[in-house]
């Protein structure tokens, strides 16, 4: 999969040199190349759930896991080549998560009820991401910084790696009829989940750049994601019970997906600065398969929920060819 995003990040921005040197020969035309480069101060919300059985029913969700408030400052270097009215646009970002909660639950009944396990973690990981469009510019107005609006289509990789370390909460047996609570306590520093989420999607999305003044533009970008290939696989270091890899496995085809983008670009001649935020939303539907690879043989599950969302302010620099 990384290797899959790494070639389509070196085939989309190797793109622009090409272009350039076809351009000097007099076989193109005019192209217009921007290289730009940002920091994506984002925090990050992740849920996984399963339903299962316990005592001869179902529950749904049996077990939840939810990440939540993990940080994370991505770095991004991206290319946008227009040539006449063809536009292609592509992009690669990185980071290390920081900070963050995972929490996990696990029920006897349906619905939330029933809650026997509870605990929180802390957590580590990394993000990595590319992706590519290809589309055409619809409009375009003005002189300098001019105005435009783009229509795309693509493909968008998104993995993401998170690990947590350490446990405190409880085991509840009065769902099943035992009065009996007890502490769950591992140390701060013992790793007890590894998590490994795999979104490969589609992309179909408008952007435009509206000028406020000869320098200063509103620039905005909306994209759907309208069908979604999900896998996770999910180690569980402490469980003696289970393989270690991994020890679940889930996968889902299908469900939607959203990213806005909005902020103010400010030019001088062909170098220009933007901020603003963004916000990522992933959800890969329900119904898909989860896997539990215990060392006595596998047990199928259904999954309930997969969903990632991500936002916060970004700040980036471009240079126009």
């Amino acid at each position: 999969m990384r290797a899959r995003a790494l070639a389509l990040a070196v085939l989309v921005l190797g793109l622009p040199a090409r272009a350039a040197a076809e351009e000097a020969s007099g076989r193109l035309g005019p192209v217009d190349l921007t290289l730009g480069t940002r920091a994506w101060y984002s925090t990050g919300n992740l849920t996984w759930s399963f339903a299962g059985t316990i005592a001869g029913g179902s529950v749904k969700p049996l077990s939840e896991l939810r990440w939540r408030g993990v940080d994370a400052i991505v770095t991004e270097v991206s290319v946008d080549l227009v040539w006449r009215r063809l536009v292609l646009s592509g992009a690669f970002g990185r980071a290390d998560d920081r900070e963050g909660v995972l929490i996990d639950d696990d029920y006897a009944l349906d619905d939330h009820r029933g809650r026997f396990s509870h605990t929180r973690s802390t957590v580590q990981g990394d993000l990595s991401y590319a992706r590519g469009d290809i589309g055409g510019r619809l409009l375009q107005w003005g002189e300098g910084r001019r105005g435009w609006l783009d229509l795309l289509v693509g493909y968008q990789y998104w993995h993401e790696k998170l690990e947590a370390f350490g446990l405190q909460g409880f085991v509840d047996l009065s769902p099943f009829g035992v009065p009996i609570q007890l502490p769950a306590v591992a140390q701060p520093n013992l790793k007890v989940i590894t998590h490994d989420y795999y979104f490969n999607s589609l992309r179909l999305g408008t952007r435009t750049q509206v000028p406020l003044t000869s320098a200063l533009a509103l620039r905005a970008r909306v994209t759907v994601l309208p069908y979604t290939s999900f896998r996770l696989d999910d180690v569980h270091h402490l469980r003696t019970d289970l393989k270690h890899d991994p020890s679940f496995t889930s996968e889902q085809t299908g469900g939607l997906g959203v990213e806005a983008v909005g902020g103010l670009v400010y030019g001088w001649g062909p170098l220009s600065v933007e901020g603003g935020f963004e916000f990522l939303h992933l959800h890969a539907g329900r119904g898909g398969e989860k896997t539990a690879r215990l060392r006595s043989g596998d047990i199928d599950d259904r999954l309930t929920e997969i969903s990632i969302e991500r936002w916060g302010p970004y700040l980036g620099l471009q240079y126009r060819f």
